[in-house]
């Protein structure tokens, strides 16, 4: 055990000799004992090199240049992005990358398939899509197809996707239609929203929605919708609804009978409506017109009498 800890006499032999080949620096000579006494003092009398105790973030110039260089450059990079620089260079190559792929690629536009499609007409999509046959189907852009398709009014949202080897794939979710607004001789779809679309074509069902009529109509179609959920009753023999001088509904049952709704407390004037209509059946009688704009009071038109009617206009 000893020898592997201890070298031997011989093993501090061999490794004091010259290695061959390898030139050995010569040893310093050991400096007398007054001589290094002096050298001592010497050195003990200098004066000692101290380091500055501030760091190097402290130091009021170098601080100031660096505060400087980063408000320049930060403020250089927001104005750019600010302006838009950075986004047009990033646009223009991605087209650029774009062009490339679609020009080594062999999958090439062929068809165009919508989904779901309704009320919005083709050549919206078509124009919203913005391609056309022979064009790279790797080089199209999907997400910015994809918003330009929901910058259409009646679609809700919209997914764009490539079906290889030659087939642009489109699904669309349009907004559901509530109301047919007449406008002269022109229908138009309309949203719970309010939202119009000009359909190419009118949906499977179209013929039992509302008809709305009256300028301005769409823009209130919302408060219609939760004003005939406190009466469903009412709801379900409605047929059309006019907006009136901008500022009320008249509406009018599926047995032509017209309730004149006031301008103000329409929730009301309809509970007091429904109420009556349960004791009298005032909604299944002759009277053609049932007149609530004046609160607390009912007028009763008979039909095709042509009698003026009591009350404002």
């Amino acid at each position: 055990m000893g020898r592997h800890l201890v070298a031997g006499a011989h093993d501090l032999d061999d490794r004091s000799r010259e290695v061959p080949g390898v030139t050995t620096a010569p040893k310093k000579a050991t400096p007398k004992a007054g001589t290094a006494r002096r050298d001592y003092d010497r050195r003990k009398k200098r004066a000692p090199i101290r380091k500055s105790g501030r760091p190097f973030w402290r130091q009021p110039l170098l601080l100031g240049v660096i505060v400087l260089l980063l408000g320049c450059g930060g403020g250089g990079g927001w104005w750019a992005w600010h302006e838009g620089w950075l986004v047009e260079a990033q646009n223009r190559i991605d087209a650029a990358s774009r062009a490339v792929v679609g020009a080594i690629t062999p999958f090439k536009l062929a068809d165009v398939t919508v989904e779901g499609r309704d009320y919005v007409e083709r050549s919206a999509i078509l124009a919203a899509l913005n391609v056309s046959r022979g064009d790279s189907l790797l080089g199209i852009d999907l997400q910015a197809s994809r918003r330009r398709l929901e910058a259409i009014d009646w679609v809700e949202w919209a997914t764009v996707e490539r079906r290889l080897p030659d087939t642009l794939y489109v699904i669309l979710k349009e907004r559901r239609a509530v109301a047919i607004w007449q406008n002269g001789n022109e229908y138009t779809l309309i949203d719970k929203n309010g939202r119009t679309v000009r359909a190419s074509r009118m949906p499977p069902g179209a013929e039992s929605l509302l008809l709305l009529g009256g300028p301005g109509a769409p823009e209130h179609v919302g408060d219609l919708l939760l004003l005939l959920t406190y009466e469903p009753a009412v709801s379900r023999q409605l047929r059309a609804a006019v907006w009136v001088g901008q500022r009320r509904w008249n509406l009018v049952l599926n047995n032509g009978v017209e309730i004149w709704l006031p301008e103000e407390d329409a929730v009301a004037a309809l509970q007091q409506l429904a109420k009556l209509d349960g004791q009298h059946k005032l909604l299944s009688r002759e009277f053609g017109v049932v007149d609530l704009r004046l609160p607390d009071k009912l007028y009763l038109r008979k039909r095709n009498t042509g009698e003026p009617t009591p009350g404002p206009a």
